[in-house]
């Protein structure tokens, strides 16, 4: 019955996921992929199999984990925009470097709370160093049902695969492997296969500007796990995360509003 949920939480994600790039594009569905879907669910599972404590502690170990997805995001788009648009490299090499991130943030000390620190300096530098890459003016995706249902399936493998492997690495890993992309990686990889690198590029150069939801998340768990449990926990963690992911959305139109009034002026 606990595998059913995990595919169906895994599935439900993507699937939303992939709507949401459809409507309203790679831009915002970047921004949105910082939304911690596919966190919540490891980290949730964690505490149902292996109690709240785990989980909570595993949460400060995925903010480390979420530097090493930025900087996935920020190998792929840097070689994308250098690379031919059609090339598998981009997504090859930044899956390598992910790996590699990852290693080296659970090779770390543990650093508490402080770990989100390491992630927000991860995705100021992620938003510099991606400042000049160029998007196309508009990317119209639709990517087919058969590929919507073909990734959610690979993210709901993905996420057995992680709980699965709780049970037997260490929790420094277990918690860095909680932030691996279980939806943005299945999304991008959709993308690529119905598209070419473009949007892929787009929504991989706007993810970091959803980070700082992620990190709320993580360390609302850390902190309400322990105190409410796992389910009341998470729905606290979820309202904290959403209501931070709004306020930048909001602050975002605003700031758009604001040059756009300055052009015209």
């Amino acid at each position: 019955m606990l595998i059913f949920f995990k595919v169906l939480a895994a599935v439900a994600a993507v699937v939303g996921l992939a709507w949401l790039a459809e409507r309203v594009g790679p831009r915002i569905a970047g921004v949105l992929s910082g939304y911690p879907l596919g966190t919540a669910i490891v980290l949730f599972f964690y505490g149902i199999e292996h109690g709240a404590d785990y989980a909570s502690e595993a949460a400060l170990y995925g903010l480390l984990g979420l530097a090493a997805t930025t900087g996935y995001c920020v190998v792929f788009t840097l070689l994308a925009d250098r690379m031919q648009i059609k090339s598998w490299w981009p997504m090859v090499l930044s899956v390598a470097a992910l790996a590699s991130f990852a290693a080296v943030a659970q090779s770390l000390p543990p650093l508490g709370v402080y770990g989100a620190l390491v992630a927000t300096v991860v995705a100021l530098l992620a938003i510099y160093l991606c400042r000049d890459v160029k998007e196309p003016e508009f990317v119209a995706v639709k990517p087919s049902k058969a590929m919507i249902w073909g990734r959610a399936l690979l993210a709901a493998v993905i996420v057995l695969i992680i709980t699965a492997l709780s049970h037997w690495l260490p929790k420094s890993l277990a918690g860095v492997m909680a932030a691996f992309p279980v939806t943005l990686f299945p999304l991008m990889l959709l993308l690529r296969l119905d598209y070419d690198n473009r949007p892929v590029m787009v929504l991989a150069k706007h993810y970091p500007f959803g980070v700082g939801s992620l990190i709320v998340y993580g360390l609302a768990v850390y902190a309400c796990y322990p105190l409410l449990g796992v389910t009341l926990g998470t729905g606290a963690a979820l309202g904290l995360a959403t209501l931070y992911l709004m306020l930048y959305l909001a602050w975002r139109q605003r700031a758009k509003r604001r040059v756009a009034k300055a052009e015209a002026s």
